[in-house]
């Protein structure tokens, strides 16, 4: 009679301590959950301090870098300038133990340069802080500018350079091999090749350079008679600091960055470079690059600027550069002002007739920015060029300022200079240049043949991107535009003009396949501006709108028609 009573307390005391293990089950859960979140937490801030500490070292090493590239730069363009002006004669002759004492003084100062910038080129590419400047190249015109550039360093040792004709029967025998790229940076990577080929090089031997392509890729050989390289080395040649043997950075000269500098530059470009041995004496290069041929691919020549004449004002608080800059310039048949300050520099601006003026960035004061900014916004001095002379690369132009009309990095190359501050004094002469943006290859054909034969420089850009990559690296003198394009259409790229102090009144001619409304023209304005309808004209017309438009603008009504 007592079994139930049991039972029913047997039932409860399993029920008691079911609960007390699921009890003791979930606090143990609970536990575990609270401690994988609390390690989660420590890890979270963990990898937060990580990528605080990485942001400020890369704070840090951005300082380090701007500091090297002033502190450094600076004085050694005035070292390198003075020595130059020393070594040349120019200044007064000197006896031959002095001469070569320059001479030393000269090859070890370059030497010491392209030491720095080397390091600096490879440190801002690697780390994606030197975009490309894409634009429209002809590697047989960089190939034969590199060969030019490398001449004399081959004549003093004896070796002569060839560019190779392209193979015969090819499709491009005829042809410039055009691609997109940076041409200062493909250069750069020809002439460290052709250097590197020219210091392994014995006497008498031929450095050849063979360029060909199909439609989809362009190559490059650099083929040199030296001693080779071994096997087991040709893929470390590529790496910082590698030289074939321990006495070659004494004997050859050299930083051991070049050809590590090649390959950045080359995969920049989605491009492959490598070195094979020669069945014979000699190692050959190979540079891979992508490409896209395309019916509007000419060669057009540029003109030559004439001898310097004018004032140009020189504004740099270092009172060596602005010595050295004002030798070169009076010896080219200028006439110079100094300013050692901004405000200085604002004041000579409107007191005196200067036609160019080179500027400085780093000034204590007023900043070369703030300066530029100030002349651009006064009506007396917004009309002046002014050409940026900067320890900083030319390949930032475009996110430091778009007032500027030339750019020349310290140390500068005197060539250089007198260059770039020719073709900003003489901007209104010679062939005008056009822009055409049209994504129809066959039309654009067309438009372009209808220019042959009239004084201008007309390139074409099929995509909104390309349009604006080109209008940064060279700003054109009249944008022909097409209002639908692959990734974009015209709207868009009249607006992103408009945000562009230098090109918000560039003249314009919209070319579109129908009929603009008032209020679509309205947001299409810039400077002047024209609208067409393809189905309504003929290319003629469009060359002859445009050539007019051309002689408004440049204030003269002499003829554009080529003789």
């Amino acid at each position: 009679m007592h079994i139930v009573p049991y039972f029913g307390f047997l039932s409860l005391l399993i029920a008691v301590v079911v609960l007390l293990v699921g009890f003791l089950r979930a606090q143990r859960t609970t536990r575990e959950l609270a401690e994988q979140l609390t390690q989660a937490r420590e890890q979270q801030q963990q990898h937060n301090l990580q990528l605080s500490q990485r942001s400020q070292l890369d704070t840090l090493k951005d300082e380090f870098i701007s500091t090297v590239s002033h502190e450094l730069r600076t004085p050694l363009t005035s070292i390198r300038g003075a020595l130059g002006l020393l070594s040349s004669g120019v200044i007064g002759d000197v006896d031959a133990k002095a001469h070569n004492l320059l001479r030393i003084a000269v090859t070890n100062t370059d030497r010491l340069i392209r030491l720095i910038n080397d390091i600096l080129d490879l440190e801002r590419m690697e780390s994606g802080r030197a975009p490309l400047q894409i634009r429209r190249c002809s590697m047989r015109d960089l190939a034969q500018q590199a060969i030019e550039t490398m001449t004399p360093m081959a004549d003093a040792g004896s070796v002569h350079l060839l560019l190779e004709p392209s193979p015969l029967g090819h499709a491009d025998a005829t042809e410039s091999l055009f691609f997109d790229g940076d041409s200062d940076r493909i250069l750069q990577v020809l002439t460290n090749l052709l250097s590197n080929a020219i210091k392994f090089s014995p006497a008498a031997s031929t450095v050849r350079v063979y360029t060909e392509g199909t439609s989809d890729s362009i190559l490059v050989k650099v083929v040199d008679e030296g001693r080779g390289i071994p096997s087991d080395k040709l893929d470390h040649i590529f790496d910082r600091f590698q030289q074939l043997e321990p006495a070659d950075a004494r004997q050859k000269g050299g930083t051991g960055l070049g050809l590590s500098i090649c390959r950045s530059i080359v995969q920049q470009h989605s491009g492959s470079i490598w070195a094979q041995r020669n069945l014979g004496p000699g190692t050959t290069l190979y540079v891979m690059l992508p490409r896209t041929s395309r019916a509007s691919d000419v060669t057009v020549a540029r003109p030559v600027q004439p001898r310097g004449e004018g004032s140009i004002l020189i504004c740099d608080d270092d009172a060596g550069i602005r010595t050295v800059v004002s030798e070169h310039l009076t010896r080219q048949g200028y006439t110079v002002l100094e300013a050692s300050s901004g405000e200085q520099a604002l004041s000579l601006a409107v007191q005196s007739h200067v036609e160019a003026i080179l500027l400085d960035l780093y000034m204590p004061g007023l900043s070369g920015w703030e300066t530029l900014q100030r002349l651009r916004n006064n009506p007396v001095t917004a009309g002046i060029p002014v050409v940026i002379l900067s320890v900083l690369s030319s390949t930032l132009r475009p996110q430091l300022t778009g007032d500027a009309q030339g750019w020349v990095q310290k140390p500068f190359n005197e060539n250089l200079l007198f260059a770039e501050l020719g073709r900003v004094l003489h901007q209104g002469e010679g062939p005008a240049n056009i822009l055409l943006v049209e994504d129809d290859e066959d039309l654009a054909s067309v438009l372009i043949a209808s220019f042959e034969d009239a004084a201008v420089y007309i390139e074409r850009a099929g995509t909104r991107q390309q349009a604006v990559r080109h209008c940064i690296s060279q700003p054109p003198d009249l944008l022909i535009l097409d209002l639908t394009l692959p990734d974009g259409d015209g709207f868009t790229l009249v607006e992103w003009l408009r945000q562009q102090p230098t090109l918000r009144s560039l003249p314009l001619v919209v070319y579109s396949g129908r009929e603009i409304s008032e209020p679509e023209m309205a947001k299409l304005r810039l400077g002047p501006t024209e609208f067409l309808t393809k189905a309504k004209v003929q290319p003629r017309e469009v060359e002859e709108l445009v050539l007019s438009m051309v002689r408004r603008l440049r204030g003269r009504s002499s003829d554009l028609t080529a003789v």
